[in-house]
C-alpha cells in the first residue's frame, strides 16, 4: 500500500481566471510527494483538484466564483442531439475526407453556435488553472520516508473505512417508479385522417383491423458511434488507449489521437477507484471543426464504460468544476445524468433546473436541502491525535505521541484546518509534512 505524503499550504489568495477580478479566488493549498489513488478519490469527493503535484480546494462560501465539483453517471448517460451531431461530424470527416461547407476555422473552445457543441467539457482544458504559491516544499527522500511509514500503514488498513457519499441514483430510481404507476388520465386521441378511414370501412362493412404496432428502432449508442474504422474511409482516426486497462491497479495516463500520422489531440485522465477523473485536453487547433475537446470527452466516457464492465464500482466521469456565476463555463452541466457535489455536507445532487435557478439567485449555495444533514467523514478535534505526521526525514510519529514527547502544541490550529478539509480518514491516512 502507497503512503500518499503532503504539505499543507493554507489559505491562498490570487487573481481570478473566471472573472478577472484581483486578489478574489480564494482556495486551500498543500503539495503531494506522494497520492495514492484511493486518497485522491476520497479529496476529489471533498472537492479538491490536482494540477500537477499541487492540490486546491477552492473556498466556495468565500472566493468570487465557487466551484463546484461535477461528475457523471457514465452508466446513465445518454447522447444528446449536439452529442450525436459531433459524432456524426467526425464520422463523416473520416469517411469522406471532407470539411463541411459551413465548418470555418474557429477558435477552440468558443461555441460557433447556439449549443456550444464544440466547446471542451473534459478535465480543465478550459479551467483557470491555479497560481501556484510562492511557498517552496520541504526537500524529502520519498522512498526513505516509505519505509519509516509502514507499520503504520497495516495498522490503517482494517481500521479507517467508511462510506462518505450515498447513491446518487436512488432519488431517480424512486421517480421513475413514480411515473411507471401512474395512470395514463389522457390517452392519445386518433388522428382526423385515421377517423374519416375507420369510418368509410364501417358504411361499407369492411371489418376494421387494428394497426399493428410498428416495431421500436434501436437508438445508436456511443459505442455504436466510436465503432471500428472502415479501411474505405479517406482517414483513419486511431485512438491509442492505455496498455493495461485497470482491474485493480490506477494511476495517471495518456490517451492519444492520431489522424492518419499526426498527432491532433491528447487526453490525461485518472483512472481511480470509483472514476475516471480528466485532468487535461489539449489538441490542435487546425481540426477544432471536429469539435474534439467534447469528442475527447465521449471518447472518455466510453473509456468508463468499457472499465465498469470489469470494475463496477469504477461508473463515474469527473469533469472538474462547474462554476454556475461564469456563463462561459456553465457547459459542463449540458452531460445528461450529471451531479454536483454539495460543498457542506459532500453528498451528489443531479444537477437540476431547480439546482439552476437557485445558483442563478445566489452563486453560493449548500446544495443539501436537509438542514440537519452533516458531513459523515467529518473531522472533529478527538480525532486529532490519530493524524500521522512526518517531523523531521528520520521520525514519522501521530500527534498524540508527538505532544506527549515534546510536550509542545505548535501548529495545532493548521492541522485542525487541514484535517478537516482533507477529511477524517485522510487525515488519518495520509502522511501529514510538519517540517521546519
Amino acid at each position: 500500500m502507497s503512503v500518499s505524503i503532503v504539505q499543507y499550504f493554507g489559505e491562498q489568495t490570487n487573481k481570478c481566471g473566471y472573472c478577472s477580478g484581483t486578489n478574489c479566488s480564494k482556495s486551500h493549498g498543500m503539495h503531494a510527494y506522494r497520492l495514492a489513488c484511493e486518497d485522491y478519490q476520497d479529496l476529489i469527493d471533498r472537492g479538491w483538484r490536482r494540477c500537477g503535484n499541487y492540490c486546491y480546494k477552492p473556498q466556495n462560501d468565500k472566493t468570487c466564483c465557487p466551484c463546484y465539483t461535477i461528475k457523471c453517471d457514465a452508466l446513465e448517460f445518454k447522447l444528446s442531439k449536439s452529442n450525436k451531431r459531433i459524432l456524426r461530424r467526425m464520422n463523416k470527416f473520416l469517411r469522406d475526407g471532407k470539411r463541411e461547407p459551413n465548418e470555418q476555422a474557429h477558435s477552440p473552445g468558443q461555441p460557433k453556435n447556439g449549443d456550444g457543441d464544440d466547446v471542451d467539457v473534459s478535465g480543465s482544458a478550459n479551467e483557470s488553472q491555479p497560481q501556484l504559491p510562492d511557498k517552496k516544499p520541504s526537500v524529502l527522500n520519498v522512498e526513505h520516508v516509505e519505509d519509516l511509514v509502514q507499520a503504520h500503514v497495516e495498522q490503517i488498513k482494517t481500521t479507517n473505512t467508511i462510506q462518505v457519499s450515498g447513491d446518487p441514483s436512488a432519488s431517480l430510481l424512486a421517480n421513475n417508479k413514480i411515473k411507471t404507476l401512474a395512470p395514463n388520465l389522457n390517452p392519445p386521441r386518433k388522428k382526423a385522417k385515421q377517423m374519416r378511414i375507420e369510418r368509410r370501412q364501417a358504411k361499407l362493412g369492411v371489418p376494421h383491423e387494428q394497426p399493428q404496432p410498428q416495431p421500436k428502432i434501436q437508438e445508436k449508442t456511443l459505442k455504436d458511434f466510436l465503432s471500428a474504422p472502415k479501411e474505405t474511409d479517406k482517414h483513419q482516426l486511431k485512438h491509442k488507449k492505455i496498455d493495461d486497462l485497470p482491474n485493480v491497479g490506477y494511476g495517471s495516463f495518456h490517451q492519444q489521437y492520431w489522424l492518419d500520422t499526426k498527432l491532433i489531440a491528447v487526453g490525461v485522465i485518472d483512472i481511480l477507484p470509483g472514476s475516471v477523473s480528466s485532468v487535461y485536453f489539449f489538441y490542435d487547433p487546425d481540426y477544432s471543426f471536429l469539435s474534439l475537446g467534447t469528442y475527447g470527452s465521449l471518447r472518455e466516457i466510453d473509456l468508463v464504460q468499457t472499465l465498469a464492465e470489469r470494475v463496477p464500482a469504477l461508473k463515474y466521469y469527473y469533469m472538474g468544476f462547474y462554476i454556475h456565476s461564469c456563463p462561459k463555463m456553465r457547459y459542463k452541466g449540458k452531460l445528461s445524468a450529471s451531479y454536483l457535489l454539495c460543498p457542506e455536507t459532500y453528498v451528489w445532487f443531479p444537477l437540476t433546473d431547480e439546482i439552476r435557478s437557485k445558483l442563478d439567485a445566489k452563486k453560493y449555495q449548500r446544495l443539501n436541502p436537509d438542514a440537519t444533514a452533516k458531513d459523515v467523514n467529518e473531522f472533529l478535534n478527538q480525532h486529532l491525535n490519530d493524524v500521522m505526521l512526518l517531523i523531521n526525514p528520520q521520525t514519522c510519529i501521530n500527534y498524540g505521541r508527538f505532544i506527549q514527547k515534546d510536550d509542545d502544541d505548535v501548529d495545532r490550529d493548521v492541522i485542525i484546518e487541514y484535517s478537516k478539509l482533507v477529511g477524517r480518514v485522510c487525515a488519518q491516512r495520509m502522511l501529514y509534512v510538519n517540517m521546519s
